[in-house]
């Protein structure tokens, strides 16, 4: 594969993200906290990295969305998208959408797997990048790969 190519399956992939159908918000309850951090993600020998953010969606703390950039290693944006995740079973799992510099749409899948995470809700899970770092896997097609997330550097 060529490293156009690669470049833009490992964007479209690492993106852990994705945009959700729109719902009816309850607008008198407070907003949610918003997370942020960076990440890394897999596309075979490709590795990515970037930032992403989260909010839950108002009065739903299992339900979450955020944005994402991929970054070069001067630290440019070379691609952005949106995500949205619920919480499942095992963990969360999502789709994210991604649109690079170069122009086009991507979207994709992605999945966490937590079985020590002893949170109450979607959000709580988030939180916890502020200490730990947590994992998954993306889909797109037959690409696919890892990512991982981390909150800020140095957050209490």
């Amino acid at each position: 594969m060529d490293r156009r190519r690669l470049c833009t399956a490992g964007l479209a992939a690492l993106v852990l993200l994705g945009s959700g159908a729109a719902r009816a918000v309850d607008s008198t309850l407070p907003a949610p906290p918003v997370f942020e951090g960076t990440w890394i993600a897999t596309a075979g020998p490709q590795v990515f990295h970037g930032r992403w953010s989260a909010q839950a969606i108002p009065g739903r703390r299992d339900e979450m969305q955020g944005s994402w950039a991929m970054l070069n290693d001067a630290g440019e944006t070379i691609g952005q998208g949106t995500w949205s995740a619920q919480r499942s079973k095992r963990g969360f799992q999502g789709t994210w959408f991604a649109r690079p510099a170069s122009g086009g749409l991507f979207r994709g899948t992605f999945e966490a797997h937590l079985p020590g995470f002893k949170g109450k809700a979607l959000e709580d899970m988030f939180a916890e990048t502020k200490k730990t770092q947590i994992a998954g896997f993306w889909r797109m097609g037959a690409a696919r790969g890892n990512w991982y997330l981390k909150g800020p550097a140095g957050t209490p």
